[in-house]
């Protein structure tokens, strides 16, 4: 059984990993060409970042802004 929950453990790290990097390409992707291809990335990102700790924000988004960065800062 713990051979199961490391791979999935694993395997779960490896794809977080691969969309942080995907992330950040696109971010480079729209800087270079802009957003006239449908997709803000940036915009996107603003909009999740406002919504922990923009005008609507409590207590509670800034908590789950804190686990969020707890969660993808973790290293094995």
């Amino acid at each position: 059984m713990d051979n199961v929950a490391k791979k999935l453990k694993d395997t779960i790290g490896g794809l977080t990993e691969i969309l942080i990097v995907a992330i950040g390409l696109l971010v480079v992707v729209q800087v270079v060409f802009g957003s006239d291809g449908g997709i803000d990335i940036i915009g996107n990102i603003t909009g999740v970042v406002d919504s922990f700790i923009g005008t609507g924000a409590s207590l509670a988004s800034l908590v789950a802004l804190l686990i969020v960065m707890a969660v993808l800062g973790k290293k094995s």
